[in-house]
């Protein structure tokens, strides 16, 4: 499977923000650009229960299920660098019937390159094969190097917005911006990752419509969009025209 990375850079805009003289020689002066940027990589985080009155029962069916569950992932070009162990436990408790019984829990966490097709064979992928008493939680992010491309380019846009505004009032002010004396940078963090619950709700039957081949809403439509911003503040000195 190809890692393809590509970067969506929709709306690229830059806002005009406030600016004031400081003092009697310097204008400060702020620069500000955004944009929306398409995540280029996903997870799934999949999570096998499975109960019964019997612990041994409870692993066997377990790891029947993970065995599965492989068959499936590897059977859509994903391998054991994108597969990882998340969690994994055996725990026991009393049911309504005062029996004890026992869970068995094993959760993986996928990683690859965000494709909507390969999230839709998937997911089509999973009902066809009848697997049952698993969660499906799917999100997306930006890699490290996608955000630290996006907000490079930022960063030059509100520079130069800064500076467009600082023109605008010594201009007004009928004199002109000489050296630049300070810069300050403000860049509005957030976390990276969208979290959508696709099939948050345990699968206990298989969809007849799945499994008939219908397909999913990742085969319409785009995942949600990430908005990065960046804020410049640039000191500049004035003299006289």
């Amino acid at each position: 499977m190809k890692n393809t990375l590509v970067i969506f850079l929709f709306s690229i805009f830059t806002i005009s923000a406030f600016s004031q003289t400081t003092s009697g020689n310097e204008i400060s002066a702020e620069g500000s650009a955004k944009t929306k940027v398409k995540p280029d990589l996903a997870n799934f985080k999949i999570t096998v229960i499975k109960e019964n009155l019997v612990e041994k029962t409870a692993i066997k069916e377990l790891n029947e299920e993970i065995e599965k569950l492989q068959k499936v992932l590897f059977s859509l070009g994903f391998t054991d660098k994108n597969i990882k162990i998340a969690d994994y436990q055996i725990s026991s408790s009393e049911n309504s019937d005062n029996k004890k019984e026992y869970s068995a829990i094993n959760s993986l966490s996928i990683n690859f390159a965000l494709d909507n097709k390969l999230i839709d064979a998937f997911y089509q992928q999973i009902q066809s094969e009848n697997m049952k008493d698993l969660d499906v939680n799917f999100e997306t992010q930006m890699s490290e190097e996608l955000e630290k491309t996006t907000r490079q380019k930022l960063v030059q846009m509100a520079v130069l917005d800064a500076k467009s505004n600082a023109e605008n009032i010594a201009k007004a002010l009928d004199v002109k911006i000489s050296n630049v004396k300070q810069v300050s940078k403000y860049n509005f963090q957030s976390d990276n990752r969208f979290v959508t619950r696709v099939a948050g709700e345990r699968i206990s039957q298989p969809m007849a419509a799945m499994a008939a081949g219908a397909q999913t809403s990742f085969n319409k439509f785009e995942v949600e969009e990430k908005e990065l911003q960046e804020t410049i503040t640039i000191v500049y000195e004035i003299v006289k025209k």
